[in-house]
């Protein structure tokens, strides 16, 4: 009985600690930072396609360009989205290109119909620039499918 306890005890602590591997800008960083935009392209009212930092130094990134229709029901909306990140200094990024779908039967439909794009992600190190802007982008297609990031400014790729 008491290692009963003990392991639902442990479970719930694990489940529960993954919710403190988020990524966010500590409230006391007073250097230099550099923004990136996540993107998204609404395929049809059921279906986008998008490009987001999802972690940041390993850990997850939640910022995301979907958003909720007004007043919920299906639909997808693309909206601002953006990852403030310390500038001057190496910083490892996963970038990932992904479907997604308004709804789970949306996402069904989708995927018997063999229209789902394959994913992709993408783990590097850069040095941000002070004060810059970045851009996540991508391509997804059925047979193959890429995610980058371009200096705002200047359309330098990485990685």
């Amino acid at each position: 009985m008491i290692h009963a306890k003990l392991l639902s005890v442990a479970a719930l602590a694990g489940l529960f600690s993954s919710c403190a591997n988020n990524y966010s800008l500590p409230k006391d960083y007073t250097g230099p930072t550099a923004t990136i935009q996540n993107t998204g392209t609404a395929q049809d009212a059921f279906k986008a396609s998008v490009f987001r930092v999802s972690k940041v130094e390993g850990k997850n990134s939640l910022s995301s360009p979907m958003r909720t229709p007004y007043g919920g029901g299906p639909g997808v909306m693309i909206g601002e989205s953006k990852v403030q990140i310390p500038a001057g200094q190496p910083i490892q990024l996963t970038l990932s290109a992904h479907d997604h779908f308004a709804a789970d039967g949306a996402a069904l439909v989708y995927t018997f119909g063999g229209n789902v794009a394959k994913t992709a992600t993408e783990t590097f190190t850069f040095t941000p620039k002070a004060n810059a802007t970045y851009l996540v982008n991508g391509q997804l297609g059925k047979e193959s499918s890429s995610v980058w990031m371009n200096d705002a400014a200047s359309g330098q790729r990485y990685p």
